[in-house]
């Protein structure tokens, strides 16, 4: 039996260890627990069909990525006992004005016939979208999608890891070299990925999400996820509150300090969206997310070792089923994706 290394225990690395210990491989997986790991302040939107990008590689991934999930966490779960934080409540796409809004429902509407897995998609007037989030605000027009999720990524994480050990794998807190061990490797070090792997060549983001409360008792169950303008996405923890996301500041930094800067500016942000005049703040999450130059997941061969590496903001959705393929490819298994897409320039 061949033993797989596995350098790196983000959501990529755990993944990749778990799948490998269903396919009977013996697996070590070495983390340092580095702070500023992107998995662990991450509040996750499981969402991919409603995304402009053109990327067909990308939209391939993440849609075979949220296809997987719920029988992913299913199985996860019932084997750990542990919470993941997964909810599949759905998702309200918030649009600029009604025109926008007919215009994306036609758009995400068109991709149901390749992914049924979506559920319904519904566009909402003002008393529907209060329906499904009492303290949104009727500025915005919604589409809502039936088979939106959400993930916590700390206790996804957490999951796994009981998982691994529960299946019989290794997994060591220490510092490693690739280089110097015995076996197939697998490096999966996300932002800190240069240290080892001159290719793929990685950037990090700083990204940063706040916790705000509402002081109003409007909302009383779990609402769905909500995917504001541009990149701001509202993820509720509970009835009352939200984690906000999230700022993209391009650094060569590791530091993961709370910047009131950015604080404020969530804080700004979330008010738009949440008619609550009492809000407060909470805490933040600060997280160092891996990309590549083409913004496409690198996973492939370089040099000695096999790279997983640069999933960006879809790590959470992606993370699962990549693991599930490279274990099939590492073991001679066929894959349901083309893994070759990934480290290859994109189209």
């Amino acid at each position: 039996m061949k033993t797989f290394h596995i350098v790196g225990a983000g959501i990529a690395g755990a993944s990749i260890a778990y799948h490998l210990l269903k396919l009977n491989q013996h697996v070590i997986i070495y983390d340092r627990e580095d702070n500023g790991q992107a998995t662990n302040a991450s509040a996750g939107i499981i969402c991919p069909w409603t995304s402009q990008r053109r990327n067909k590689k990308w939209y391939r991934l993440v849609k075979e990525g949220a296809k997987y999930y719920p029988d992913f966490i299913e199985e996860l779960e019932k084997l750990t006992n542990q919470s993941t934080g997964f909810r599949q409540n759905g998702a309200l796409c918030l649009f600029k004005d009604d025109h926008i809004q007919a215009l994306a429902y036609e758009r995400i509407k068109g991709k149901q016939i390749d992914a049924p897995e979506m559920g319904q998609v519904l566009k909402l007037s003002s008393e529907e979208l209060l329906g499904y989030h009492p303290s949104l605000t009727t500025d915005f027009p919604a589409v809502f999608v039936e088979g939106g999720a959400q993930v916590d990524g700390a206790s996804l994480l957490s999951a796994l890891k009981q998982a691994i050990i529960k299946l019989g794998g290794e997994w060591v807190k220490d510092t490693i070299n690739p280089h110097t061990l015995d076996g197939q490797i697998i490096y999966t070090a996300g932002a800190w990925s240069h240290e080892y792997a001159s290719h793929p060549e990685v950037r990090h983001q700083r990204a940063e999400l706040l916790e705000v409360a509402l002081a109003e008792d409007l909302q009383p169950t779990v609402s769905p996820v909500v995917m504001g303008l541009g990149p701001m996405y509202i993820v509720p923890t509970s009835a009352r509150h939200y984690m906000i996301g999230t700022t993209h500041e391009d650094t060569t930094s590791f530091d993961i300090q709370e910047s009131e800067t950015a604080r404020d500016y969530l804080f700004t942000q979330v008010k738009r969206y949440l008619k609550a005049t009492s809000l407060t703040k909470g805490r933040s999450s600060i997280g160092l997310r891996p990309l590549t130059d083409h913004n496409l997941p690198y996973i492939g061969p370089s040099g000695e070792l096999f790279v997983v590496n640069g999933l960006g903001s879809s790590g959470l959705t992606a993370a699962p089923v990549i693991g599930r393929e490279v274990a099939y490819f590492l073991t001679g298994h066929s894959t349901v994706l083309d893994l070759t897409d990934y480290h290859s320039t994109p189209s």
